[in-house]
């Protein structure tokens, strides 16, 4: 036998069957304890809250007996059912989220293909567009009131100077005029989030697939269309299926501005949510909650689904 022979012998010594099961069966804990802290924390915020609302949900609690609360089963979701309001809701729901969130998309885009521009200035500009977003929007929603304020608002007192209304109109009295105002401060006030995510994805484009197309003699257009647009999209249609979520449970700037009204005009879930919760009734307001986030969960996988599929496929 040669030597090098030997040497490859000697050079791949056999594990014991033993040895390599009891390798196998050795667990080795520190990873998982330094995960645990997060992984408690998201249990805490997260996961109980969650199941504790599906519990008050299927009992008659309220907040002036909360400890006394008795298990009804699905006798609240039944009430849904029959509840007018609720099934009103549904519809203002997805009337608000679509034209919010279209809106926003409308705007953004455009925005944030100017702020991908070269010019002078263009980082104070992109400062200066987060504005909007930066401001809470309770103090967003009162300044938006005050705009249109039927008795004193400037937007009152250049339509009548413009000749456009013969007298002061009290906007958030009327149930469409009201909607109008409250997606135009929203959408004044998302927008800039949308317009900086776009903003990000468009840099993250490779620069080599626009000088392909102007090799090829694609125009502006044609670049935008064939290489722009398609590299966006997944970005796009992320974007809008998170607002979509938080425009759904989105209380602050309906219910500083008009209190649902007039009426129930504009009485999303999220808002009749909390108008029943004002009412002390912690079980139904629990059960629209849960129905709602059932609602959302459903379309967002087979939204995320498709997505997939014929998007990032």
């Amino acid at each position: 036998m040669s030597e090098a022979a030997i040497t490859r012998g000697q050079s791949q010594p056999k594990t014991a069957p033993g040895a390599l099961r009891e390798s196998r069966r050795r667990f080795d804990p520190f990873p998982y304890l330094l995960i645990a802290p997060i992984f408690l924390l998201l249990i805490a915020i997260s996961f109980y809250p969650l199941l504790y609302a599906v519990y008050l949900a299927m009992t008659d609690a309220s907040m002036l007996r909360l400890a006394r609360a008795q298990f009804i089963g699905l006798a609240n979701f039944v009430r849904l059912i029959n509840d007018e309001i609720f099934l009103a809701g549904l519809w203002k729901t997805l009337r608000w989220d679509m034209a919010v969130v279209l809106l926003e998309l409308a705007i953004a885009l455009p925005i944030a293909l100017f702020l991908d521009l070269k010019f002078k200035g263009r980082g104070f500009v992109r400062a200066a567009v987060v504005i909007p977003y930066m401001i809470p929007p309770a103090v967003a929603a009162l300044m938006w009131v005050y705009i249109f304020d039927g008795n004193f608002g400037i937007a009152n007192d250049i339509l009548v100077r413009l000749g456009v209304l013969d007298s002061y109109f009290s906007f958030l009295s009327e149930p469409f005029a009201s909607f109008v105002i409250v997606v135009i401060a929203m959408v004044w006030a998302g927008t800039p989030l949308m317009a900086i995510i776009i903003l990000a994805a468009l840099q993250a484009i490779p620069g080599e697939l626009y000088e392909a197309g102007r090799v090829d003699g694609a125009n502006a257009w044609q670049r935008f269309w064939y290489i722009t647009l398609p590299q966006l999209m997944p970005t796009i249609l992320f974007i809008c299926l998170l607002r979509t979520i938080w425009m759904s449970n989105h209380i602050d700037m309906i219910f500083i501005m008009t209190r649902g009204g007039p009426g129930f005009a504009n009485y999303t879930e999220a808002v009749y949510s909390f108008m029943v919760t004002q009412r002390f009734e912690i079980g139904y307001s629990s059960a629209i909650a849960v129905v709602l986030a059932v609602i959302l969960m459903t379309a967002s996988a087979f939204y995320v689904r498709h997505l997939a599929r014929k998007v990032l496929a």
